[in-house]
């Protein structure tokens, strides 16, 4: 009876592992992950203890061996495991076994891709490197999963963090779970029509709340917790521009930068101002971009007017200026440099150009003339994969022209009409490229293309249209529309 009581006792603290990556102690090991939630190919940190004394421990990843490492005399080990790419959105096991001993430990890693900031990186690239849910395969098998109405203006895109949506409304800002579109959380402020960007948190737990920034059109703004509490806000006097958030991984070093009127503001994570550039060329209504060289400090590049500015992110001075055509710029989008070596600056123009500029001296080194006005970020993918073009940018005229270099502009490799005015940037993800059109007439669409071929693979209707992009994370599409909905899509086995 005793040795029942002892299984159910040990049974019962084995079942209570939630999804934050707590500790399963089995036999004699403990086994601990850091962090214990990420993307596929995320590096995680391994710590066990209880182990043999030099044994080797070997580590699995839902029963798969994926490396190992060998125990101190005391028993702990300190390893590493890379999260397979193939790894779905989800809860996946990791085990530590000693090879001499026989005792094992587990713990559960949450597969989750956290859509962070308009654009899904600093660089404003729309580039998900880590979907394998949706691809050209399944995508036309996507289908409303849901419709919140919550008085969006499709002006402000959704992010996801911390298993959460969120998204400016005309009232505020909006919490939704990404399963349902139940609200969960209703924020009243000024309206919110801009894209909100958010701040990891750094609490010791697993999964820790982070911060929501947002900008009001009443010249505030505002950081809320990702539960919903209000945590500060800052006047801005004038209506701003979608905020970046400038943080590294595990770094508490944080940056929001904002365009409001014809100033640049930092500020810290606390929303103290660390400083402010008057830039001269016009009014800033399109977000930042983070340009990251190698060997060089970080830069902020933003449109103000048609003049476009490379600012030091640590003090704001301004590094170089250039005005391509003197007409009013898009906004800017820079390739991930952990993908794209030294990538070039890409931006639009009212006229219908789309221009590659030299990141170090913003000198034009190409000019390609579109069918139309670009007003979204160029979306930039991985040009070291087999799947041409990685450079998709869209137009006023309805038109997204698919390019293989950034050099030259060489004629595009494909492109498409799509009936309507594209307003927001392109999303590329998992080899397909996903894009809404915004008509003044007739019937607006959300469209997913093959990157390769341009062919399309998935057409749906989208009522009210839509200004910003959609998001692709975890299998689920979700697009903000004009006529005030949130709508989330899936394939009937997400």
């Amino acid at each position: 009876m005793r040795a029942l009581i002892v299984f159910l006792t040990a049974l019962a603290a084995a079942c209570s592992l939630g999804a934050q990556g707590s500790a399963i102690v089995a036999a004699r090991g403990a086994l601990s992950l850091d962090p214990a939630v990420g993307p596929p190919t995320t590096i995680v940190k391994v710590k066990g203890s209880g182990f043999g004394a030099g044994e080797v421990v070997a580590l699995f990843f839902d029963g798969a061996r994926v490396g190992s490492d060998v125990a101190s005399r005391t028993g702990k080990f300190n390893g590493r495991l890379t999260v397979p790419g193939s790894a779905r959105p989800g809860e996946h096991v990791v085990e530590a076994v000693g090879q001499s001993s026989g005792v094992s430990a587990r713990a559960l890693f949450l597969v989750r891709t956290d859509w962070l900031q308009g654009c899904f990186v600093g660089g404003r690239s729309c580039y998900d490197p880590y979907e394998n849910v949706l691809g050209p395969e399944s995508v036309g098998r996507l289908a409303p999963a849901w419709r919140a109405p919550v008085a969006t203006d499709g002006s402000s895109s959704p992010v996801y963090a911390n298993g959460d949506l969120f998204v400016g409304t005309r009232e505020g800002l909006v919490g939704l779970d990404p399963a349902t579109g139940a609200i969960i959380i209703n924020f009243r402020s000024g309206p919110v029509t801009t894209t909100p960007a958010v701040v990891r948190g750094f609490d010791p737990q697993p999964d820790p709340p982070g911060k929501v920034v947002f900008g009001t059109d009443d010249g505030v703004l505002d950081a809320v917790s990702t539960t919903g509490t209000p945590l500060w806000q800052v006047g801005l006097g004038a209506v701003p521009a979608s905020p970046l958030v400038i943080q590294g991984i595990g770094d508490p070093t944080i940056r929001v930068v904002v365009g409001a009127g014809n100033t640049l503001f930092a500020f810290d994570g606390d929303g103290n101002r660390l400083w402010a550039t008057v830039l001269e060329g016009g009014d800033i209504s399109k977000p930042p971009a983070l340009l990251a060289l190698p060997a060089a400090p970080a830069r902020v590049v933003v449109a103000a007017g048609g003049t476009l500015y490379a600012l030091d992110a640590a003090s704001g001075q301004i590094i170089w200026a250039t005005t391509p055509s003197g007409r009013r710029l898009g906004a800017p989008s820079i390739g991930d440099p952990t993908i794209v070596p030294t990538p070039d600056v890409l931006v639009g123009d009212q006229a219908g150009s789309l221009f590659s500029l030299d990141p170090r001296s913003g000198a034009v080194k190409a000019r390609f003339a579109a069918g139309g006005p670009i007003s979204g970020s160029a979306a930039i993918g991985d040009p070291t994969l087999s799947l041409p073009p990685w450079i998709l940018a869209g137009d006023g005229g309805g038109n997204i022209y698919a390019i293989d270099q950034p050099d030259a502009f060489p004629p595009p490799v494909w492109q498409a009409a799509l009936g309507g005015p594209i307003d927001g940037p392109p999303v590329i993800a998992n080899g397909v490229v996903y894009v809404a059109t915004d008509p003044v007439d007739g019937d607006p669409h959300i469209s997913a293309l093959d990157q390769a071929s341009g062919r399309i693979l998935f057409d749906g209707l989208l009522p009210g249209g839509a200004a910003s992009e959609p998001i692709l994370a975890d299998g689920k599409l979700i697009v903000a529309t004009r006529n005030g909905d949130v709508v989330g899509y899936q394939t009937p086995d997400t």
